[in-house]
């Protein structure tokens, strides 16, 4: 397999992280020979206010930094799994009402997506793992869902590439 990059994706409290951790065990069973790594979500490391208080800074930072990781990690192993994709960045900027920097962010995924081999799309139905964490909104439902109906949008934009996204269904 070449480098490649297998993607957990969906608003936050769907249990990326715990997808992404077991992802990364089973593809090191099934490639034992393979460098494997984790992707951390790197909105947990943003200097700035994040979710609905994040500012367009916030969501410059979480985008370039995720693409910036995504790179990085590509160069140093054979398989990433990450608990987030770009495309994330771009439905939390959408949602935030930054438009415009959202239109020149799918630009740039449009360019950037061929690194992702497989994504994983967790629904809140079926993965509700919502709990306080000290880092994300955890009061607004209505929130997360429109996260999450933003994101399928925007892969219902991109399925012309060439990509596989797993969408779990309700």
């Amino acid at each position: 397999m070449p480098s490649a990059i297998i993607s957990i994706s969906g608003t936050h409290g769907t249990g990326k992280t715990t997808a992404a951790l077991l992802e990364a065990r089973n593809q090191k069973i099934e490639h034992p020979n393979n460098t494997v790594a984790v992707l951390c979500e790197q909105a947990a490391l943003c200097p700035y206010p994040i979710n609905k208080q994040g500012s367009e800074e916030t969501q410059m930072w979480i985008f370039t930094k995720q693409i910036e990781q995504e790179l990085k990690y590509l160069a140093q192993f054979d398989i990433v799994v990450s608990d987030r994709t770009a495309v994330d960045a771009i439905a939390y900027t959408y949602v935030a009402g930054f438009h415009s920097l959202a239109s020149a962010m799918f630009g740039l995924v449009q360019q950037h997506v061929h690194v992702y081999h497989k994504i994983i799309f967790k629904r809140i139905v079926t993965n509700d793992f919502w709990h306080q964490d000290g880092i994300r909104e955890t009061t607004d439902s209505r929130y997360r869902r429109d996260v999450e109906d933003k994101l399928i949008e925007i892969y219902r934009q991109l399925l012309q590439e060439d990509f596989e996204i797993i969408m779990e269904l309700d």
